[in-house]
């Protein structure tokens, strides 16, 4: 190999006709026809064709290479449109495996909807070798680099912010971090860095932003992990058409820089109140059928809204919050619109203050959020009064920003974009992971890496924690109890002596066997786990499960399910949802009045009605019609 040649990339051969150039990278395709073998080398600039006739190292499909060859034109009737180097190929004169590859675990050919979500993640640096995953990640670079753009155009300065820092009120649950010098002590992980960016317009920064990664301990969705990625900022001395106007031009600057289409410039804007009577919702599409084929982006301001509304009980977050059954819709930072400030301040007419808070929306999607904030602490100090906190609590909660505000802090407001949200649009994708490198599964476990895993015990000790594990831990049943309380149900807890088998749970619980739905966790050929509940009294066809579900499956190893999910076997719950995992309830139980199960532990069973456990399981639909028995 000539050491003197330095690397070229696909694209750039075609302006090398007629040079001897080395090119690096991964064989996308191999067809070998005796004499001649052509290679596909793909790198991230596209695919470009390459001719063997000199047979060296052995090729296969993935593995890596180096090649050396001269660029020639190809003949007319072997032209390929369809690539960017479809008018050239390389006549191959050297070349080397860098690195074999093995049988692959996953198929990178495709597009990848086909394989299970945990197998994906679980080889994700193959899963991002597909060209479709490769295109995101470009775009959601050059989207990035535009905003960051579009920003600096306008002044702004970027500062970074903390990791660890307090716990805050934004409306989920923190994540803790141990501190080792503090023993019983925790650092929270950001949920936004919507202080510490308050906190910079008191020093004086005037325009702020940051590419800001932020965690929050949430239930995951389609639209929402624990970790997200936001384009946060905040200005001095503004008012909310002046944040709104300085995000749009950003915003539009960088779909366009993306080559995607805008329904409408300037973004339309409309109040609460109206979204609500027109669209029933504040989030809305307003793209005709036509602009949905062409995945054109609607984005909308929503503007006026209610700053409090009363708790739900269903959201324990907004439970945690509250102490007097009012919990703000957004925000507890914004403030009021200046016509409600006096009724803010004296806590009168609650449902009716308004807020200077702003959304964008886009096809349907909530993408970005902010509010003219509250710089004069007594307003702020209203804020919790009304959500019924004490002096006390309240200063331990924001006493640092009531501070803050006390020493020279001007108007100010921002907002936040949620960067995956915006990608997932561009990108005409149904789920946020597709728009990130390494995302967790549907069960919050991290791509490739084992975590979250059991801690080494000389750290936990050094850190002064003793985790409580395995048979005896709550933490399942503390879900299931959550779930069922927030579908306000009638059930009954009854603990017991720990139990291995369903003839001994039965016993203890003083109920028949034919009652008890045996939660049982099976396997699929790519991985993916479904949950089938049988009488506690039969047995599981396994062929009759496989014919329902379309898949051949097995029982899932015993140490695999303690591990991924936390609970072990024989103590798992009939609610494949707390697992993110498909649950398929035999037809019996339609029938029953109550059933009895154990209730993530084998000490603890709860009783409920039968149709209440089909009801919030929500079992996939056949099983109402389908026999899981022997």
């Amino acid at each position: 190999m000539n050491p003197n040649l330095s690397r070229t990339l696909t694209a750039q051969a075609n302006e090398k006709v007629g040079e001897t150039i080395k090119l690096q990278g991964w064989v996308d395709t191999l067809r070998d026809h005796g004499r001649v073998t052509f290679v596909d080398l793909r790198d991230k600039l596209g695919i470009i064709q390459c001719v063997i006739t000199k047979k060296g190292d052995k090729l296969s499909d993935e593995s890596v290479i180096e090649i050396i060859g001269k660029v020639n034109k190809r003949p007319e009737n072997s032209v390929n449109k369809d690539l960017v180097t479809g008018t050239i190929e390389i006549d191959v004169s050297e070349y080397k495996v860098l690195n074999k590859c093995k049988e692959l675990p996953i198929p990178v050919k495709s597009d990848g909807y086909e394989i299970d979500e945990e197998l994906r993640l679980k080889y994700r640096y193959l899963d991002l070798r597909r060209e479709r995953m490769h295109n995101i990640l470009v775009m959601r670079s050059n989207f990035v680099r535009s905003l960051r753009e579009g920003f600096f155009e306008q002044d702004f300065t970027e500062v970074e912010t903390p990791l660890l820092s307090m716990g805050t009120s934004e409306g989920a649950r923190n994540f803790l971090v141990p501190s080792r010098m503090a023993p019983g002590k925790f650092y929270a992980l950001p949920q936004s860095p919507q202080q510490y960016k308050q906190l910079l317009m008191t020093a004086g920064v005037d325009r702020y932003f940051q590419l800001a990664r932020c965690i929050r301990d949430e239930d995951l969705k389609f639209d929402r992990g624990f970790e997200f990625t936001q384009l946060d900022l905040e200005m001095s001395f503004v008012n909310e058409s002046e944040v709104m106007s300085a995000v749009e031009n950003s915003v539009k600057a960088a779909v366009k820089a993306v080559g995607s289409k805008l329904k409408e410039d300037p973004f339309p804007v409309i109040p609460y109140d109206e979204a609500i009577k027109k669209y029933g919702a504040d989030k809305f599409d307003l793209r005709t059928e036509e602009e949905k084929k062409a995945n054109v982006l609607a984005f909308a301001w929503v503007v006026k809204f209610p700053f409090f509304k009363k708790v739900d009980r269903k959201d324990a977050s907004e439970v945690e919050e509250s102490r007097s059954g009012w919990v703000f819709t957004h925000n507890p930072f914004s403030k009021p619109v200046d016509e409600h400030i006096e009724w803010h301040l004296k806590g009168e007419n609650i449902d009716k203050i308004m807020t200077t808070q702003y959304d964008l929306v886009c096809n349907g999607l909530e993408v970005g959020g902010g509010s003219i904030r509250a710089h004069d602490p007594e307003v702020l100090k209203a804020t919790y009064k009304i959500m019924g906190y004490s002096e006390e609590d309240m200063m331990k909660a924001i006493g640092h920003m009531v501070k803050a505000f006390e020493l020279g802090t001007p108007p100010h407001g921002g907002l936040a974009l949620g960067v995956d949200r915006i990608i997932m649009l561009l990108a005409n994708e149904q789920s946020l992971k597709e728009t990130i490198a390494f995302p967790m599964t549907r069960r919050g476990r991290t791509s490739v890496m084992d975590a979250p895993s059991i801690a080494n015990p000389d750290h936990l000790k050094e850190l002064g924690l003793a985790v409580n594990i395995g048979e005896e831990s709550d933490v399942i049943f503390v879900r299931l109890k959550r779930l069922l309380d927030s579908e306000d149900v009638k059930y009954e807890v009854i603990e017991h002596r720990s139990v291995k088998t369903s003839e001994e749970a039965a016993e203890v619980r003083n109920t028949p066997m034919d009652i008890a739905p045996k939660a049982m966790i099976l396997t699929k050929p790519d991985g993916g786990l479904v949950m089938v509940c049988i009488p506690a009294d039969k047995k599981l066809d396994m062929k009759k499960a496989s014919a329902v579900v379309g898949e051949k499956l097995k029982f899932a190893d015993p140490e695999f399910v303690e591990s991924e999910l936390g609970v072990k076997v024989g103590a798992v719950p009939p609610f494949g949802k707390l697992f993110e995992i498909e649950t398929y309830i035999d037809k019996s139980f339609w029938e029953k009045e109550k059933v009895a199960f154990n209730a993530g532990r084998r000490d603890r069973s709860i009783i409920m009605k039968a149709s209440d456990l089909i009801k919030i399981a929500e079992p996939n639909p056949v099983s109402k019609d389908s026999d899981f028995k022997q």
